[in-house]
């Protein structure tokens, strides 16, 4: 019975390890990402909510997120708390610390929301700005 009790303590005392491990590995993460871009214009909008949809031959993931997404030229960043960081973007340049990167095509809004799209439909972002503060028109102006 007590190698039970032991078994199930080392078990728990991996996990927090291992969350503690992943917490600072991410932390480094955006770190070494907000260093690399310092010098360069971009804007922050804190607390939105991020649904992702991604499409493959094996099926379909949809996953919710809220973070902070940052726009920086026509990169989209979206750095949720705790996971890894998102790259939404049209060119090839390559940021440190970013775990996923994603090309698109389309960037539409629909309803309080901007939509990003690609063309072969293997990822579809919404990003909902409502009760965020962020003109969402002005930012589809500047695109154009």
């Amino acid at each position: 019975m007590e190698g039970l009790y032991f078994f199930i303590g080392g078990f728990i005392l991996i996990f927090i390890f291992g969350n503690i491990f992943i917490y600072f590995l991410n932390k480094n993460k955006y770190r070494r990402f907000f260093n690399f871009i310092r010098d360069r214009k971009y804007d922050v909008i804190k607390n939105v909510e991020a649904e992702i949809e991604g499409y493959s031959k094996l099926g379909a993931k949809i996953s919710y997120r809220k973070g902070n997404i940052i726009f920086l030229d026509d990169e989209i960043f979206i750095i949720p708390f705790n996971k890894s960081i998102i790259q939404l973007t049209k060119s090839q340049e390559n940021f440190p610390g970013v775990f996923f990167k994603y090309s698109y095509d389309l960037k539409q809004k629909v309803k309080e929301r901007l939509e990003i799209k690609n063309s072969n439909g293997s990822i579809k972002v919404n990003l909902n700005f409502k009760n965020t503060g962020f003109n969402l028109e002005d930012y589809l102006e500047k695109d154009i």
